[in-house]
């Protein structure tokens, strides 16, 4: 866990840049759904609900494929696609064992998706927000 901190503070320009990219789709999802509709407080809050699921389920998403839940079909894929389209697969080495692809280092700065699930907890902080001040009314 403490080497997983280290490297999202190594890589902290490009957490930056995805969380202020995350919040901005949050935003833009929010827009679309506010300003196309009567743009009531009901509005505001179905499009910041809907922002706020899409960015957090979309992190929710990169982290568990950083995690490795998809890598069978990605070497799945990578295997299907040498045999299709190399001509002679063996020669070139394009074959590769699934324990080898598993045990390659992953890129130390793919620990962004923790800029995303935050952008989209600061957005459901937003419906919470909106959320009270409905039922104040």
């Amino acid at each position: 866990m403490k080497k997983m901190f280290s490297q999202i503070r190594k890589y902290w320009l490009t957490n930056l840049i995805t969380f202020l990219v995350s919040l901005a789709i949050g935003s833009g999802i929010f827009c679309i759904v506010f300003f196309t509709s009567t743009r009531s407080i009901i509005d505001a809050i179905n499009g910041a609900t809907l922002g706020g699921l899409v960015v957090l389920l979309f992190g929710l998403l990169m982290m568990v494929s950083h995690f490795g839940a998809f890598d069978s079909f990605a070497f799945g894929f990578k295997q299907l696609f040498s045999l299709l389209f190399s001509k002679d697969p063996k020669k070139n080495g394009s074959f590769t064992d699934y324990r080898d692809e598993r045990t390659q280092k992953r890129d130390a700065s793919s620990y962004n998706f923790f800029a995303t699930i935050l952008a989209g907890l600061l957005l459901s902080t937003a419906i919470i927000v909106l959320e009270i001040l409905y039922h104040l009314d």
